[in-house]
């Protein structure tokens, strides 16, 4: 079986955000968008805001929310993003934005996947990311914002000024700084967040079976593998999830496949052939009868759509 990377396909670029008049770009290094002093033109919301198929990250993504209501799905998981709201993507998420309210307000700051910062702490690091897997969305309170928008705007009025020889490292000191609020959140959150899943294990159970198969689901299909990750039955495991999601855990298992299967074939640089290969089926007739009992259609039909 050939190896084929799901990473190299033409994902959402630089080049796919929209661009108006409130966005700012430095070549690769950062992009920068909001609507604060007037609403984003509607045609350019489109392209990205309201895309009508799904798209793959291959950037981080921060988006602040300061006003009204946007409604997104990441990673098959819907989410209300409102004010003091704060949602951040990691490389390799899968994302929608399905609406947003007439008066809504956001920032947007888009930095590649290989701008990453450990804060001097990796250990730390490590577990902010595994916290976001789970938990992509963060209320913040009103100082924390405030703290947020202060390091967005310094962004920006770098980005304006004249380049000079140290602006990409005062950009990643901004950056960096962000990156250490996050940690202080985790902080001030973490312990919330746990005493609430201990309370009620049926959705610390459900959250810890979303991680595992975001990170193996192009690899593994079987509950049972999921099961043995957890120290769990098959059995229990499904029922748990059902109770907790009100979906059986082969049907998110399904939708995850299926869904990053779309994505592949969208992209058409791959037959569907490759996709199977790409999603470790035995073989592409296995991988036909699956998808289609999945979306109704064969993956060549989908590719036609």
């Amino acid at each position: 079986m050939e190896n084929y990377k799901t990473h190299v396909f033409e994902n959402l670029d630089f080049a796919d955000l929209p661009v108006t008049g409130d966005t700012l770009v430095l070549g690769h290094k950062i992009m920068l968008a909001d609507n604060f002093d007037a609403p984003l033109d509607e045609r350019d919301v489109s392209r990205f805001m309201l895309s009508p198929y799904p798209f793959k990250l291959n950037f981080n993504v921060t988006m602040l929310c300061t006003r009204g209501l946007v409604h997104v799905r990441l990673n098959l998981i819907e989410y209300d993003l409102q004010e003091n709201d704060v949602l951040i993507a990691l490389p390799g998420s899968i994302g929608e934005c399905l609406s947003f309210s007439e008066d809504y307000q956001m920032a947007v700051m888009v930095y590649p996947e290989d701008v990453q910062f450990d804060g001097g702490d990796t250990a730390l690091a490590l577990t902010f990311r595994n916290f976001l897997n789970r938990q992509p969305v963060l209320h913040l309170n009103g100082k924390e914002m405030e703290e947020v928008l202060t390091l967005y705007h310094l962004m920006r009025k770098k980005i304006s000024q004249p380049a000079n020889r140290l602006t990409h490292e005062i950009l990643d000191c901004y950056l960096k700084l962000l990156c250490l609020s996050g940690y202080q959140w985790l902080i001030d959150h973490d312990k919330e967040m746990e005493e609430k899943e201990a309370s009620d294990r049926k959705h610390f159970i459900f959250n810890r079976f979303i991680s595992l198969v975001q990170k193996h689901y192009a690899q593994q299909r079987e509950i049972s593998f999921y099961a043995d990750k957890m120290c769990l039955t098959p059995k229990y495991l499904s029922i748990v999830v059902r109770e907790a999601s009100g979906r059986y855990a082969k049907e998110w298992i399904k939708d995850y496949v299926v869904l990053e299967a779309k994505v592949l074939l969208r992209s058409r640089k791959y037959t569907a052939q490759q996709v199977g290969d790409m999603l470790h089926f035995p073989n592409a007739s296995f991988f036909g009868k699956y998808f289609k009992a999945a979306t109704g259609c064969t993956p060549k039909e989908y590719m036609k759509e």
